[in-house]
């Protein structure tokens, strides 16, 4: 299963569209009663995950491949979720895939041609995340990325070890609240 963290203010229906044309189908639209859970089954009463434009309810889809090997979720809302649950991200973002890459998880990424993940923020990043990060320059080169990543146990264990050594420790939030907290403030 793929699962597809789509930046809040973008359509998905471009995305449909695209997949549609290589013959992916769209199964159904996925609710749930938990935000950011969509993962689950679907419920009687659904929540949606939020709202898009004038009153029209956006929820996560799920497509699958035309030989039904492959499904993948689109969402807009459920980075958090996908974070966790994925094992290697496939990223054209910068703080989302320092986040992905914390958890002792690779990234490939692609650079682009927008504003901020440029090539020469791709390559800094890079070098900031290590091991962690492999960078290709065109999606074609995606699939031997993957395949060289699944293929070698032994750097996924250094990529593992990398991202807590880059990143930190999970927590930071709160040990900087307990900090602050902590602190004489008058």
């Amino acid at each position: 299963m793929f699962l597809g963290a789509i930046a809040p203010n973008l359509s998905l229906e471009p995305f449909i569209t695209l997949l549609n044309s290589y013959h992916w189908q769209t199964e159904r639209e996925i609710r749930t009663n938990t935000q950011n859970s969509i993962l689950q089954l679907p419920v009687d009463r659904p929540v949606p995950t939020f709202f898009s434009g004038e009153g029209s309810i956006q929820f996560p889809v799920k497509l699958t491949s035309q030989n039904k090997n492959a499904s993948l979720i689109l969402d807009r809302q459920a980075f958090p979720e996908f974070v966790h649950r994925g094992n290697l991200a496939i990223a054209m973002a910068g703080t989302a895939t320092e986040q992905f890459v914390g958890l002792g998880k690779p990234a490939i990424a692609i650079s682009g041609n927008g504003p901020q993940f440029t090539s020469t923020f791709a390559e800094a990043q890079s070098r900031l995340l290590g091991i962690s990060v492999t960078l290709v320059k065109h999606p074609r080169e995606v699939v031997d990325a993957v395949k060289s990543l699944l293929n070698d146990p032994d750097r996924l264990q250094l990529i593992a070890k990398n991202g807590i050594q880059r990143m930190g420790k999970p927590g930071a939030a709160q040990r900087i609240a307990d900090f602050l907290m902590g602190l004489k403030w008058m």
